[in-house]
Formats: structure tokens, sequence, C-alpha cells
């Protein structure tokens, strides 16, 4: 499926839900008019939640979710460790960990990839584990080593997603993370940088000369050193280490170090299909 495929409305309604969640509260993780927008985009007569796990522990560190009819739900977490509920029993064994357990968290995935019939869904254990959710699809969004980021789309009843919610998926997950990021940014008070500002602070923060800087980005000496000011002036501090302590942990992901940690091998559970 190509973009050609969505109608010109889908996308003009795509870009209308971003406008709208820039513009709106951070949240606890994400705007709310985010959540609400992605209803109304592919509606799910359950919800369509972000959620932020640490599966290792069993762990929920936070749900928000909005449902139905746009009704914002409760905000849960983080919850304590429940190494007997059967829900993290089946996380490495079921579509849950796909992700994680292929290392491919680009791709979006439905229900219907694993369990492409009905007598598939209600011969896996996920049937028992969650009774009233029939269809998920799951956007995948980069994570700290051992935790697990994603926004779900749930549904209890009605048509499985279709190509065209999944492209519409497809489309979102970049701008998802973006604006992830842009709430955490604001949550903690720090200023917005430009993309060249990020990059000069990132390296700047590796200990780099200005001048290694400035080759590096194929940047004067004095361009680097300007760009430098300004992040200090926007961050209220005086040196790089003070800007890098204040700033680094909400760069764009591919700024950040960010270190691997071994899953658990993968169960028989098949690979999505090709072409779905």
């Amino acid at each position: 499926m190509t973009t050609s495929e969505l109608y010109a409305a889908d996308v003009a309604d795509l870009v209308r839900v971003l406008d709208d969640a820039r513009q709106d509260d951070p949240g606890p993780e994400l705007p709310w008019a985010l959540l609400a927008g992605l209803q109304r985009l592919v509606p799910c007569d359950l919800d369509v939640s972000y959620q932020h796990h640490q599966p290792r522990a069993n762990r929920s560190l936070l749900i928000q979710a909005v449902e139905s009819g746009a009704a914002q739900g409760e905000v849960l977490g983080p919850e304590p460790e429940s190494p007997e509920d059967p829900f993290w029993q089946y996380w490495w064994r079921g579509m849950c960990s796909w992700p994680q357990r292929s290392g491919d968290l680009r791709r979006v995935i439905q229900t219907r990839d694993f369990l492409p019939t009905e007598h598939d869904r209600l011969a896996d254990p996920i049937s028992e584990v969650a009774p009233h959710l029939r269809e998920v699809m799951i956007i995948s969004l980069p994570a700290a080593p051992g935790e697990v980021r994603r926004v779900c789309f749930m549904r209890h009843s009605g048509p499985s997603f279709s190509e065209r919610d999944r492209q519409i998926a497809m489309l979102l997950r970049p701008h998802l993370h973006e604006l992830w990021l842009d709430a955490e940014r604001r949550r903690a008070g720090v200023p917005k940088l430009t993309p060249r500002e990020w990059e000069v602070l990132a390296l700047a923060a590796q200990g780099m000369p200005y001048a290694t800087i400035a080759r590096t980005l194929f940047l004067s000496v004095g361009t680097v050193r300007k760009h430098m000011e300004h992040v200090r002036e926007r961050l209220g501090v005086h040196s790089v280490p003070a800007a890098a302590a204040l700033a680094m942990p909400h760069a764009p992901a591919p700024l950040r170090v960010r270190s691997t940690a071994a899953a658990p091998p993968a169960s028989a559970l098949p690979a999505p299909r090709a072409g779905r």
C-alpha cells in the first residue's frame, strides 16, 4: 500500500491532529489532544493508549488512554510487580513483545499479522488473558534499555484494522516520538533547540573541542561558538557540562548514547506475514 491510497481527507486530518497536539498541554506523557485525535483517525471501541512498561520487572510504568468517544481514561501506573499476572506470563510468548524480540521497532503490527483467522485467535492464550481484546495494532517507539514504549489501538468488536489504518500509523510513528520528546522538554522546562544546536551540544557534551566540532559538522569555529552561546542562553547556564546535564536527557533519540540489552530468546510465535 502507498500513501496514494489514502484519501486526501486522511492526510489533512493527520496533519490537524499533529498540529492540535503541539498546541495542547504536554499531558502526563503525551498531549491528550493527540490520543483523542488518534481515536478520530482510527476509531477503537476500547481505547487508544500510550503505554510505558518494564517487562522484565513485570511492571507498567504508565498507561494513558482515551476511550471511545474521546473520553479521557484514568492514568495508571506505576503498578507493583505482579509476576503471577497472566499478561506478563504471556508477554514474551505473544505479539506484545515481537518488536523487542525481533529488534524491529519500525514495523506497525496488528493481531491479524500473527493470528490470521478467528480460529487462530481463539486458540492463542491471549484470548484467555484478555478476552475483551479482539484486535490490537501497535506502534513501537524508542525506549531506554529494558523498557517498552508504544501506542496501542484496541478493539473489542468491529472490523480488523485495515491497511489504511496501518498506513496512517506508519506515517504517524516518527511524529509520535517527536511529540513525546517535545512534551518531555516542556514538562522539564527545557527550551526547544534547533536541530543544529542539538548536534553541536551533543558533540560538545562528549568533550569535543570547538575546532573538532566545526570540522565534523562542516562549520566555522565561530559558528560553533555562536551556537553554544545560544544554547547556554536558552538554558540559563554558563557551561557546556551544565547545558548537557540539563538538555541531553531530552535530546532527539539519535543523539543520545544508547546501550543494548539482550532479550529472552524468541518463541515459536511466527513473524508477521509478508505483505500484511
